[in-house]
């Protein structure tokens, strides 16, 4: 073990570095909210309870994440890896919208926001926690307006190339039906095989391969390839 008090400087910088890049590397938070959750019955509410508390248990395949709920309909989520964050946010989305309202014929549905940034300062609860990650994806749900889904970047360039493809994709997911949902997340998630999503789903194999397709999820891969690419470049060049 180094004895820093007697040791160079230099270990000092070193270390300050060290513990500085661990704090400052690059996350995502996941800002969201239960869209017309007043409407629920209270087993519905009870139900989506029990769903957001399921989620890191289920997003798992993916990357670890920690979620905390407030204001009962509202729940932020952290996500390790920021290139994986687009994809959870779909993930999330489908699983929502795999259930309806027992009124009526519509769907559940989340407005969510990812904030790509900085991991300033950290502590037990995501609440009391901050940095630019923090800072952004909060500011994202506070302007998101009707849309159901936003991502916020330190990146100028980058936020300018997904306005747009965000909008279609939000346009395409908020099409989803609850089959559809229940496939899609099979697939954003586990990425099986449309044999062994029919498999667990209790459909056959051409059922899932109509669903896809009409759920476009060609589009959606080419949508989350191209985020993962350009947070990556990102991240990468700002490590170097």
């Amino acid at each position: 073990m180094i004895d820093f008090k007697y040791s160079n400087p230099i270990w000092l910088h070193i270390l300050e570095f060290i513990l500085n890049f661990a704090i400052m590397k690059n996350i995502a938070i996941i800002t969201g909210d239960i869209v017309d959750s007043t409407k629920m019955t209270k087993t519905e509410r009870t139900s989506m309870l029990q769903l957001l508390q399921s989620l890191p248990e289920w997003l798992s395949p993916l990357c670890e994440t920690n979620i905390e709920i407030f204001r009962g309909d509202s729940f932020q989520l952290k996500v390790t890896e920021p290139t994986k964050a687009l994809q959870i946010a779909l993930a999330i989305r489908a699983i929502i919208r795999a259930n309806k309202f027992a009124g009526n014929n519509e769907q559940w549905d989340a407005r969510l926001a990812i904030g790509i940034g900085t991991l300033d300062y950290e502590t037990d609860s995501l609440s009391t926690s901050d940095g630019e990650a923090y800072r952004l994806s909060g500011r994202g749900l506070d302007i998101i307006g009707r849309a159901r889904l936003h991502i916020e970047t330190p990146w100028e360039e980058v936020n300018n190339e997904l306005i747009v493809s965000t909008l279609f994709a939000d346009d395409i997911v908020t099409r989803w039906t609850p089959s559809q949902s229940r496939i899609m997340f099979e697939k954003l998630v586990k990425n099986n095989s449309q044999e062994d999503i029919g498999n667990i789903l209790g459909v056959s194999r051409q059922m899932v391969s109509k669903t896809l397709k009409v759920a476009k999820d060609a589009l959606i891969s080419v949508y989350i390839k191209r985020f993962k690419g350009l947070i990556n470049e990102r991240t990468v060049w700002e490590r170097q």
